[in-house]
């Protein structure tokens, strides 16, 4: 394997950066110090600046130790920061680890995919580093990249290159919902969604955009187009299994793509992603070029990039060629492209999270609920402003103060009032907004996350399942008793909330495969039931899938049920939930076991 353009550091030296060819681009400059400003007023306002920046420096330190406790003194000399803007800042140097395990020697990750084991198959992906030091000095901070030359089967049986052509050959590929087609040429990035033909092809019942089998492998071997196979977890079980764990551990929707590239050839511009993103490469070689956020306003972005020209990225952190078997860790915000080595074919899959799953998605939840709690509760936010009120706020207004702020000599003028005014008008609307800050549903923001991953996330798979799949469903619903035992079918795949005075219980088991990702909606009920060879045939009722509403009344049993440990591992007796009368009951309860959410113990 062609060296990388790195130094390397064993899995122990995680905490520590690597020496890199290239540097990041310079981030922004700090204000002057103190000691060196001047007494001007501008001054001033740049160490205010400068203090305010810390503050938000000091903020990230916080949500740092709320996620993996305090830094260790020795890791903190070696560099260690909770800090992105801090890790941008000293260079955004990855850490390089080697794996000299041979295939004997590494666990069986296809076992922790099989059976569910969420921690296990997130510290199997990355491997041999240790998952705790991962989170703490690497996850949403720097990029981890991991050789193994030793073992270049590691990931063998997620995918390969004859799964994609059995599926193209099939008609299964429809353009832009199954595959892309892509090319990177002269610095250009093209899409080519359509057969030799022009048209998109046409499937059995008439849907249009199929990818044809010939034109597909025409545009491969011969126009050196590379294919992006979307969500292929809806066809494949390895990484089904292996999603559905990694979405358990990370509490987050979590989804891959799959990238086949010809030889000596690119598909993408250089760009940056809005997900932290794995990139696990299955077969051939691939060169990377990684490179830093180019600034901290673009560092953990919410929304991906446009396409970049090579001079608007500068030099990369990090220049390596992945072979089977090695792992790239990028955070969301880092810019890549990548290329397919003279030779042989590359494919990877890249395994993507934390889209939409920040402090700032929990808020955006928040301030409108205590906007509307707030109006409804206090009467002055209900008030009108008073006449002058435009007058005095504004894009007019905030000039007129700022002009007078940069005069050299504090005049008498009849602006003074207007000043004045100005002020009384901003500190009711600080008071006004503190009001609505106290009342910010924090609890209930949560829910709406949780709710919103249960509507997400895939179904469990079958091997995931604590009980049987025929202990569950409509069938099983109509055996339950007083005397019944129960308990739920996988933990951590409900959520409970309170919605327009009702109890909601939201759960994974009514998802689908087909549409995972790509927010599908009815067309998924097939194919649930399919999997579940009909043991969850739902009624002809209108409710929507994936949730139950029940009457308030029914919170405490429905906590017991769904959240209390020991009746999460043993189960609980029909007769003992605190719930009355018995009918109600045992009507909750086989609501829930038809819908899969609980299973018949006995």
């Amino acid at each position: 394997m062609p060296p990388a353009k790195k130094r390397k550091h064993s899995a122990g030296d995680a905490a520590g950066p690597s020496s890199v060819k290239g540097k990041a681009p310079a981030g922004p400059s700090l204000a002057p110090d103190a000691a060196a400003a001047d007494s001007s007023e501008d001054d001033d306002d740049q160490a205010y600046a400068h203090g305010a920046d810390e503050l938000e420096d000091d903020l990230e330190g916080l949500v740092g130790e709320v996620l993996n406790g305090e830094i260790a003194d020795e890791d903190a000399a070696d560099g260690a920061s909770h800090s992105a803007v801090e890790v941008l800042r000293s260079g955004f140097e990855p850490v390089l680890v080697e794996d000299e395990r041979t295939k004997e020697q590494c666990e069986d990750g296809h076992a922790h995919c099989e059976a569910g084991n969420p921690e296990e198959v997130a510290q199997w992906l990355i491997s041999p580093c240790d998952l705790n030091d991962f989170m703490r000095h690497n996850w949403e901070r720097r990029p981890l990249y991991v050789s193994r030359n030793n073992n270049k089967g590691y990931y063998d049986g997620l995918l390969s290159k004859n799964n994609i052509e059995e599926w193209i050959a099939k008609g299964k590929m429809r353009y832009g919902v199954n595959v892309d087609v892509t090319s990177y040429i002269n610095g250009v990035r093209n899409t080519h969604n359509s057969n030799d033909d022009g048209n998109g092809g046409a499937d059995a019942d008439g849907i249009t955009g199929v990818a044809d089998s010939k034109s597909i492998w025409n545009k491969f071997e011969k126009e050196k187009c590379s294919l992006r196979v979307l969500h292929p977890q809806r066809w494949r079980d390895a990484l089904w299994k292996m999603l559905s764990s990694l979405e358990t551990f990370w509490q987050c929707s979590t989804g891959c793509n799959v990238y086949l590239t010809p030889p000596d050839s690119q598909g993408f511009s250089p760009h940056f992603d809005d997900i932290d993103a794995f990139v696990l490469q299955l077969e051939g070689k691939k060169l990377w070029k990684v490179y830093a956020p180019r600034s901290e306003e673009e560092m953990l972005p919410r929304y991906s990039s446009p396409n970049f020209t090579q001079d608007e990225i500068g030099e990369p952190v990090l220049e390596v060629v992945l072979e089977a078997g090695d792992l790239l860790y990028m955070p969301r915000g880092t810019v890549h492209q990548a290329m397919c080595v003279d030779g042989a074919h590359s494919l990877h899959v890249t395994v993507s999270t934390n889209q939409f799953n920040t402090w700032a998605d929990v808020l955006e939840l928040a301030f409108p609920a205590a906007l509307a709690k707030a109006v409804e509760e206090v009467p002055a936010l209900r008030r009108c402003p008073p006449s002058d009120f435009l007058k005095h706020l504004g894009l007019a207004a905030q000039g007129e103060v700022e002009g007078d702020e940069g005069e050299d000599e504090p005049s008498q003028s009849l602006d003074e009032p207007s000043t004045t005014r100005r002020d009384a008008l901003l500190g009711v609307l600080g008071e006004l907004a503190q009001t609505v800050m106290r009342r910010l549903p924090f609890d209930s923001a949560a829910d709406q996350l949780g709710a919103r991953l249960m509507k997400q996330r895939l179904p469990p798979p079958p091997s995931h399942l604590m009980s049987a799949m025929n202990a569950t469903g409509p069938g099983a619903a109509e055996r339950v008793t007083d005397k019944s035992v129960v308990r739920v079918m996988q933990e951590n795949s409900t959520r409970l909330t309170m919605e327009h005075d009702a109890v909601a219980v939201y759960h994974s088991f009514a998802n689908g495969r087909l549409y995972h990702m790509e927010g599908g909606e009815d067309e998924d009920e097939a194919d649930v039931k399919k999997e579940n060879d009909g043991n969850n045939d739902s009624d002809d009722s209108d409710e929507e899938p994936g949730v139950l509403y029940f009457d308030p009344s029914t919170g405490p049993a429905l906590e017991i049920l769904l959240n209390d440990e020991h009746a999460v591992e043993e189960g609980v007796e029909v007769e003992d939930l605190p719930l009355w009368p018995s009918d109600v009951k045992l009507e909750v309860v086989k609501s829930l076991v038809a819908a899969g959410v609980l299973a018949v113990l006995r």
